[in-house]
Formats: structure tokens, sequence, C-alpha cells
């Protein structure tokens, strides 16, 4: 079958290449048809490969939000059967740890993520587990489902790890598909006003596809932060702000615009320390929650709010064929496009 690789531990070396297509060899294997898969960061990172990333396997086939139909079942699998629309949850757990009998299974202690750790999506098939994958609705299109998984990183920085009332204003920071679908779920759950924030790099695409879907936005780095709020809201400081861009800059404006007795969620991934202003958080009381990943009834949750178009994906991804795929990478890479997604 095809699939594409990272094939050194260098920036670049991804290639389409002939690997071996995957074999049911435990009664609870899933051989999925992949019908679509999106280009996750991390992909673009391994495409890069930056000092954080040895942990990876190389060679290693990348992606891990996917979806497709299910090819092939081991003879104990019960939930699913061939021809069933499936999606896929990017990290497996292992079920037994301490986090994972708790319900925390996206903070496995033996967690491996597909695509990075073990051979992922982005390829005509994959081998999965019964427990990693969720029926999609029949409405729902393939590359729609494929990006569930990240709009389920944002259902639980959203639902599991941020109080929103109605009536709050939230600020979001980073607009990208983490930050924008965060923000279409803090709609839902009746904040009045919704902010995004980002900087100059987003103006040309990130941040006009945010207005579109109905965001009031700033460019912190055109206009004062408190003031544009003021003009946007009424307000010079947030009920909640959600921190999704993993910007230092990001983190350090978070902590001044948020009230006293505000919210404060993290979901970015920072690549350096950050000095953060405690001692202000601890006077006024602000609650700081972190978030990561996802669980399995954030993916359920996702998919009935594509389904209900409750939230809407459409502006923000771009499908490339399978022959085109270093092209998705590269496109995602120098911001030509939000979210590529590879149709297999």
């Amino acid at each position: 079958m095809k699939a594409i690789v990272k094939t050194e531990r260098k920036p670049g070396n991804v290639e389409i290449l002939e690997v071996e297509e995957p074999k049911i060899k435990e009664d609870d294997d899933v051989i999925v048809e992949i019908k679509s898969c999106a280009v996750c960061g991390s992909d673009l990172h391994a495409y890069e490969y930056p000092p954080s990333y040895e942990f990876m396997k190389v060679p290693v086939i990348l992606g891990h939000e996917y979806s497709g139909i299910v090819k092939e079942v081991g003879s104990k699998v019960t939930d699913f059967k061939p021809g069933d629309r499936v999606m896929g949850e990017s990290n497996q757990y292992c079920g037994k740890c301490s986090n994972c009998k708790t319900g925390k299974t996206n903070i496995c202690l033996n967690s491996k993520m597909t695509g990075l750790m073990i051979d992922g999506s982005l390829a005509e098939y994959i081998k999965t587990k019964e427990r990693y994958l969720h029926k999609i609705p029949e409405k729902l299109s393939f590359e729609e489902a494929a990006m569930a998984q990240p709009c389920a990183v944002s259902d639980h920085a959203v639902v599991d790890n941020t109080k929103i009332k109605p009536g709050d204003t939230v600020v979001v920071f980073g607009p990208g598909i983490v930050g924008l679908v965060a923000a279409q779920i803090v709609r839902v759950l009746g904040a009045k006003d919704v902010v995004i924030v980002g900087t100059d790099v987003d103006m040309e695409l990130r941040i006009p596809i945010a207005q579109s879907l109905g965001f009031k936005t700033i460019n912190v780095q055109q206009s004062d932060l408190s003031s544009e709020l003021l003009n946007l809201t009424g307000r010079q400081k947030a009920d909640v702000v959600i921190e999704c861009s993993g910007a230092n800059k990001a983190l350090q404006d978070a902590a001044t615009i948020v009230r006293k007795g505000g919210a404060i969620t993290l979901v970015g991934i920072y690549n350096k320390p950050v000095e953060f202003p405690f001692t202000n958080l601890v006077r006024n009381e602000v609650v700081i929650r972190t978030s990561y990943t996802c669980k399995w009834d954030n993916y359920e949750n996702v998919l009935m709010m594509l389904e209900n178009k409750s939230v809407d994906l459409k502006p923000l991804y771009k499908i490339y064929p399978f022959k085109e795929a270093i092209k998705a990478f590269e496109d995602g890479l120098n911001k030509k496009v939000l979210k590529p997604v590879i149709r297999i």
C-alpha cells in the first residue's frame, strides 16, 4: 500500500512509499481503509524535525487524524463490522494504568501517539484497536470526520476544563483549528462575546476565517489588547481566557486581560520556559487550568456537534489528493492553508 513516511531524523525526508499492508494479528484488531486524513501540527513538526522530536520512531508512517471504512475485524470485535464508517482516536492508551482506570485516558501513563510512536494513518490502511474507534454519522463527510480529533481537543478544553456561563466575555488566543473550534463551542455554551486574538502572521488567512465565522477579532501586534477589547465588548477584562496558541507572549497577555476572579485555560504547547505573573494572579484569585488532548466522550460530543452543524469546519480546511501530500505539508508549514486534509 502507499503511505507517507518520515524516513530519516532530519528536516524534511518525508516521502510517499510502498509499504506492507497491515494484517489482523490480535482478536481486538480492526483494519480501517482510510478515506481522509488531516495533517496535524505535530505532523508538520515531524516534517521539520525540531530538537524536541527525538522521541519519534523513524521510519514511521505519519498521521493520526483519520476517517474511513472498516475493512476487517478480529474475532472478538463486537461493536464494529466491515463497511462501518469510522474515525479513530490519536492516542493509544493502555486502559490499565491508574489514570486510565479513573477515566483520564488522555494522560495515560503508557500512552503512544499514533503517527509518531507507532505507524499512523497517512496511508491506504491502518490497523488499530476497537476501543479507539467511533462510528461517524452518515451525513458527515469523511473530511469533517477526520477533523473530529482536533475538535475533540477543543471540546475537552472547553467542556471539561473551563466553566462557561451564559453572558460571559471570552477571549481565545490562537486562531488555529483548536482555537476556532473552541470559540465555536464557547458560543454554543452561551457566552455573550467571544473575541479571537491573533498576530500579523494570522491576518492573511486565519483572522479572516475567524471573522467569517462571526467572531470579533484583535491583532495584538497592531492594537492595545485591553483598549480594543473595550471597543469590541464594552469591557476591558475577560471572564475567561482560553490560550490555544502556544506563544509565550500570548500566555503573558492572557494574564493581563483576565478579570479578578476569572479563569485561564492553557491548551497551547510552549517550546520554552515562560515568565508568568503568578503573584498578581494569586492576589486576583484567577483559576488556572491546563488541558491536554481529549477523551472518548469528547469525540462523541464533537461528532454530534458536527452532525447538527453547531460547529462549522468547512471554512477551515482544504482538500489535497494523496499524490499532492508533500505539497499539503509545505502549504501547512507556509501557512497557506489552515488545515490540509489529504483524501486517500
